[in-house]
């Protein structure tokens, strides 16, 4: 039994829904008009006697029966008369006693002949559960029933994807469906991954969210991925239907998600997809962080991930999707009478609409009724033209009238850490900032701070029981933050004291290398948080915040002396504990202290520690890059060291080398030849190879390199390039099917925004 409530649609929709119902319930063809003044007619058919029978649709779920009723007489009546039909049918959306219809049927005597002609809600859940079909054509009705929900949310891999799936659920009745919908559906059901780009606010993520929605519900299972393609792997099964969502893929990091090899990372997985039909893979990306990242990964342009793109851009979109996205933020909003008042004054709707800095980001912030508390009604229209013209300041009523300086600090300081932020360190984070004097006077708790924040600028997210995360409630915060606080350098170099993350400093290097901040002001930063330790107390303590700090030095030259001699106790602190390692930042420390002749490269304690790294630790590459420095400058002394790491290296390589020669999307010459043999694949690996090893400060013989190489798993590489091959000839025949969709919609929009 069906069990629709309708308050996925807006009346217009609902209306349309509810032709179609009367049209199979009647078994004929119902007439439907175009929105607007209907003088009471949203649908007709004649009757065998050639009489005109009108069809009218309330919805009226907000207003509730009583208000219908009021309606019906003060209005709806008088519509009637003057039509004088033969028949009259009338449908709402309500649920409907008895004594309810029999009372409706009176007040439209003689025109409604006998009760059955009066449709309430059980009546349309009755007729939907005799036709499935006509269901599934209406989209957001199908998407919002209670079978398709318990679907989705049963569908959910983890946590963090279930948590991720209701957020979609909620947010859905914003959505409208366009002819973007269509093209990037057709786009993955061909190539299986997409990479969804566009300009911020032009509504990637809510395009991807309601593509995983649909396949969700089509059963398949979904993984949300919050930091790296790790977690998509350690969920991926043979055999199963399933969707991976990678939201803001490179994000502002993309210097440092490409210097972590996320990008073959990312090529591999889309590969791996390409050849599953059982899979999807869908992305999202701000256009220029995409080109940027391209610019520095050859991987990108290797293999043409341009075949996976789909442009999301509001040139796109007709004046009637625009103005079908204000109209529905309008109806599903909780705006009251007078704020739309001031809309729809002088048709002010048309200029929102034609704003050249129209995007659905814009339209969700200025429908917000929370976002309006301090916004009378009468400077709603100025507070929506100011906004309209200024679109990078849409947040600065909200910092500047809307929350307190606590937390507003706080806010900046989750924009400067790049990523969302544990419940743990927010709580940190609270408390450094409350013990700083100068930089906050906070009168609120913990808790009351966090629930002035979410919703507003943050979202809490819900990992698990003993696991809540926090994240901006917008990434346009974030480039308002960086826009206007980080040229205060004491307030920015306060903050990050008190936030001491690691993913701060690569958030801050990732915006040096994208040019928003100089290297002058980044190195600044880095000695003032170092000074500041050095000066915080006597205790000697090494984490990783101060790691990632100190690996970014070349020398301790510009460092005054109680910071240099701070460095010195680090070091010997760590030097003295066995077996100790924190990863390539830490090697990248001990280099720092070596060039700086801060300690002795003969010290037996260094010795003790690096047999240890080279044997027993499990390195990286990255970690066998600085580790080879630190081996350089110690074989000055001792060449005891050397052989081990080159066969640790070359060991560790030849488990690697097949994955890596794929991932870097090397393409092996075997076509036009009859013999594998007469190809100079061999060459080819080993010039990769080669390459490699010169990130290495210890040289390689070719025997070495060439050991390698004969670990590489031709077949496996040539089987991955002739995939690459067949997914660009699809490449080419989805560009052709996309060139050829055309969507046509009438563009009348004052009959949509027509209130009747």
């Amino acid at each position: 039994m069906k069990d629709y409530d309708f308050s996925s649609l807006n009346d217009k929709e609902f209306e349309l829904l509810s032709t179609d119902l009367l049209s199979c319930h009647l078994g004929c063809h119902v007439e439907r008009f175009k929105t607007g003044r209907d003088a009471g007619v949203d649908g007709r058919f004649f009757s065998s006697d050639d009489n005109e029978v009108v069809i009218q649709c309330k919805h009226w779920l907000k207003s509730g029966l009583t208000a219908l009723l009021r309606s019906i007489t003060n209005t709806e009546i008088e519509k009637v008369r003057k039509l004088n039909p033969t028949r009259y049918i009338f449908v709402t959306s309500l649920t409907l006693s008895r004594v309810n219809k029999m009372k409706i049927k009176k007040l439209f005597s003689p025109f409604v002949k006998i009760e059955s002609d009066v449709f309430g809600n059980e009546d349309l859940n009755d007729i939907l559960a005799k036709n499935p079909l006509l269901e599934k054509k209406h989209y957001k009705l199908w998407m919002t029933s209670s079978n398709v929900l318990e679907a989705i949310l049963n569908s959910a891999i983890i946590g963090r994807s279930k948590h991720k799936l209701q957020e979609i659920i909620d947010d859905s009745n914003h959505y409208v469906m366009t002819q973007n919908h269509t093209q990037a559906m057709e786009k993955l059901e061909k190539v299986h991954s997409i990479i969804i780009t566009g300009a911020p606010g032009v509504g990637k993520t809510s395009l991807a969210d309601q593509l995983c929605k649909f396949y969700t519900a089509n059963n398949y299972e979904f993984c949300f991925i919050e930091n790296s393609l790790n977690e998509a792997e350690e969920f991926y099964k043979e055999n199963a239907k399933q969707i991976f969502y990678f939201d803001d893929f490179l994000g502002r990091n993309f210097i440092l998600a490409l210097g972590s090899h996320q990008d073959s990372h990312i090529i591999s997985f889309i590969k791996r997809v390409e050849r599953d039909s059982e899979k999807r893979f869908i992305l999202t990306s701000r256009t220029n962080i995409l080109n940027q990242g391209k610019r520095l990964s050859e991987l990108f342009y290797i293999n043409k991930v341009d075949k996976n793109e789909y442009e999301l851009s509001i040139t796109s979109l007709s004046s009637f999707d625009k103005a079908k996205i204000l109209y529905n933020h309008i109806w599903f909003g909780k705006l009251d009478e007078s704020y739309i008042n001031e809309i729809y004054k002088e048709k002010r709707y048309l200029e929102i609409i034609k704003h050249n800095n129209f995007n659905p980001r814009i339209i969700s912030f200025i429908t917000d009724s929370h976002r309006l508390l301090s916004v009378p009604p009468e400077n709603y229209w100025d507070h929506i033209e100011n906004i309209l013209s200024n679109p990078k300041d849409i947040w600065r009523h909200v910092f500047d009238v809307q929350i307190d300086e606590l937390s507003r600090s706080i806010t900046i300081a989750i924009s400067l850490h790049g990523k969302a932020i544990s419940e743990d360190t927010l709580k940190t984070l609270y408390y450094r900032l409350n013990s700083r004097k100068g930089i906050v006077n906070a009168d609120k708790s913990y808790d009351a701070v966090v629930r002035l924040l979410v919703g507003a600028l943050l979202n809490r997210l819900i990992i698990s029981s003993d696991k809540v995360l926090y994240n901006l409630f917008n990434p346009s915060i974030a480039d308002f933050v960086i826009t206007n606080y980080l040229d205060d350098f004491n307030y920015i170099d306060e903050l990050l004291f008190c936030l001491r993350t690691p993913q701060s400093i690569k958030n801050l290097q990732s915006l040096v290398g994208s040019k928003v901040i100089s290297k002058k002001f980044y190195y600044k930063i880095l000695e003032s948080q170092i000074m500041r330790f050095s000066l915080e107390s006597d205790e000697v303590r090494i984490d990783p915040y101060q790691l990632i700090i100190l690996a970014s030095f070349d020398n301790v030259s510009s460092l005054s002396d109680r910071t240099v001699n701070y460095i010195f106790r680090l070091a010997d602190y760590c030097l003295d504990k066995e077996y100790f390692c924190l990863g390539s930042d830490y090697f990248e420390f001990f280099n720092l202290v070596f060039k700086s002749d801060l300690i002795n490269c003969d010290d037996p304690r260094l010795l003790l520690q690096l047999e240890w790294w080279i044997t027993s630790h499990k390195s990286s590459f990255d970690e066998f890059i600085s580790l080879s420095k630190i081996i350089s400058l110690v074989e000055n002394f001792t060449y005891m060291f050397t052989s081990e790491f080159k066969k640790q290296y070359i060991e560790f390589f030849s488990k690697n080398i097949t994955n890596d020669i794929i991932e870097e999307g090397i393409q092996l010459n075997i076509y036009g030849c009859d013999d594998f043999n007469d190809i100079d694949i061999d060459i080819e690996i080993l010039s990769y190879i080669e390459n490699k090893v010169l990130d290495l400060d210890i040289f390689f013989e070719k025997t070495e390199l060439e050991e390698i190489s004969y670990c590489c798993d031709i077949d496996a590489v040539i089987q991955s390039n002739i995939g690459s091959i067949e997914s660009e000839e699809l490449e080419h025949e989805v560009n052709r099917d996309m060139s050829n969709h055309i969507t046509y919609h009438s563009d009348d929009i004052h009959d949509l925004f027509d209130r009747g």
